[in-house]
């Protein structure tokens, strides 16, 4: 955590046993998924703090408790890594652990608030936003791109995890909760396509896939392969059994 910061962690409360349970009842609750989140000013500008939770077929059991602060430190020093490498990831500020039974403990994890931004799911929804889809989808599949490069394997890519920022003269694409996020320099076709099908999923999952059409699929696998034709043929290639998955997923929406 940046040390300057210690101040205002304190003056939150979160330094205090239960601070973390009091700052969620405090503040409003910002856009989120499974996991709550609150948006907290800190001076002049806003961190997002967003509880972790264990997922899967142990999700329910274990819920938000965790052995140590290994997982919030990781997606914090990730977040940093990516960022300097290019990713266009919101800047992380703390991670932190509270409520503890044992050695088991609460944990979350605080970035800094990218302001004039929507997920992309409150902006696809937007009738207001229709005649921006196209160059949404654009800079979307430009900044999964980026963020592929630099080595970036999400966690969870899916709609909610994409923001829309608007830019001086442009909307702007930024991945976020990098929860369970690995660097893997070189990510071959078939990761970088398993992660894209994802969220293509996500989209059916959502019922935006009509709303962003052909032609905003087309934009974002444009933007995403840019000049790269080899890229572009190897991740076409994977479509067919990709759509098969589709279908098998498709019974659960």
């Amino acid at each position: 955590m940046d040390e300057t910061l210690l101040p205002s962690v304190g003056d939150l409360g979160l330094l205090e046993e239960g601070g973390l349970d009091a700052l969620f009842e405090r503040h409003a609750k910002g856009e989120s998924g499974r996991a709550a989140t609150a948006i907290v000013p800190v001076g002049e500008r806003a961190v997002v703090v967003r509880r972790l939770l264990h997922g899967g077929m142990l999700g329910p059991l274990l819920g938000p408790w965790f052995l140590g602060l290994d997982r919030p430190m990781n997606e914090v020093e990730v977040t940093e890594a990516l960022r300097r490498s290019g990713a266009p990831v919101p800047a992380a500020a703390f991670a932190l652990g509270d409520h503890r039974l044992g050695p088991l403990c609460h944990a979350a994890v605080a970035t800094w608030r990218v302001e004039a931004s929507r997920d992309a799911l409150a902006f696809f929804s937007d009738p207001a936003e229709a005649g921006r889809t196209l160059e949404a989808c654009t800079q979307l599949g430009r900044a999964v791109r980026r963020f592929h490069d630099a080595g970036g394997r999400h966690g969870d890519l899916h709609v909610k995890n994409l923001l829309l920022r608007e830019g001086d003269e442009h909307l702007e694409g930024v991945v976020i909760d990098l929860d369970k996020t690995r660097i893997t320099p070189g990510l071959t076709p078939d990761e970088r396509m398993s992660q894209l099908m994802r969220l293509f999923r996500s989209l059916l999952k959502r019922e935006l896939i009509e709303r962003i059409g052909a032609r905003g699929c087309a934009r974002f696998f444009g933007a995403y392969c840019a000049d790269d034709r080899a890229l572009r043929r190897a991740l076409w290639a994977r479509v067919d059994a990709e759509m098969r998955k589709v279908a098998l997923h498709r019974w659960r929406y």
